[in-house]
C-alpha cells in the first residue's frame, strides 16, 4: 500500500504508522491504490492576519527577551524501517539438523543450557528451532523448581526421622558386625 504524507507530502510505502521523513503519524494519510469516491481537495490554508507595527517611542526599552520553551513537544525521529514487522526466517529443517539440535541442546550441561539461550533469542535462528529451544528452557524450569521442592520435601523427611534413620543406620551396623563375628568363627 503507497501513501502520501500529509504534512511533508513524502510517499510512504508498507504498513507504517509514521513518515519516515518528518515523523509524522500517517492515520489519515491517502492511499494511493484504493479508488476514491469523491476527488481530495487540498487543505486550505488559514490567513494570518498582518502585524500592527509598533510605534516607536524616544524612551530606552528594557531587554524583555525571554528565550522560548521547547517549541516542538515530540521529537521527531527518523524511521528507518516504516514500523514495519521484520519477517521471521522460517526454514525447513532435515532430520539431520533435528537430531543434531537435540543432541547438542541435551547431552552437554551447561554448553546445552546456553546454546538453548542463543538459538531460543538469537536474530539469526530458523523458526522451527527457535520454539524448540524455547520449549526446552521452559520444560527445564519446571525441572528445576520440581528438583528444589524434592530436594526440600526430602530434606523435611530426614530432619522430622533423624533419630530412627540414626537407630536404623547403628541396628544395621551391629547387624553387619555380628555376621562378621560368625563368618570369622566358622573360618
Amino acid at each position: 500500500m503507497e501513501r502520501v504524507c500529509p504534512k511533508c507530502g513524502t510517499l510512504v510505502s508498507g504498513d507504517g504508522l509514521f513518515c519516515p521523513e518528518c515523523g509524522t503519524k500517517i492515520e489519515g494519510a491517502v492511499d494511493l491504490n484504493k479508488p476514491q469516491s469523491e476527488p481530495v481537495q487540498p487543505a486550505s490554508v488559514p490567513v494570518q492576519p498582518t502585524p500592527t507595527p509598533i510605534p516607536q517611542t524616544s524612551v530606552p526599552m528594557q531587554n524583555t527577551y525571554q528565550q522560548p520553551m521547547y517549541q516542538n513537544p515530540a521529537p521527531q525521529y527518523q524511521q528507518p524501517y516504516n514500523n514495519a514487522p521484520a519477517p521471521e526466517r522460517y526454514e525447513h529443517m532435515s532430520v539431520g539438523s533435528w537430531v543434531g539440535t537435540v543432541i547438542l541442546t541435551t547431552w552437554f550441561g551447561l554448553i546445552s543450557l546456553i546454546l538453548l539461550f542463543v538459538w531460543g533469542f538469537g536474530s539469526t535462528t530458523p523458526q522451527p528451532k527457535k520454539n524448540y529451544c524455547r520449549a526446552m528452557l521452559i520444560f527445564e524450569l519446571i525441572a528445576f523448581i520440581l528438583v528444589i521442592i524434592g530436594f526440600v520435601v526430602f530434606m523435611c523427611f530426614i530432619g522430622w526421622n533423624f533419630d530412627n534413620i540414626v537407630r536404623w543406620v547403628e541396628n544395621l551396623g551391629e547387624g553387619f558386625e555380628k555376621a562378621f563375628r560368625i563368618t570369622n568363627y566358622r573360618w
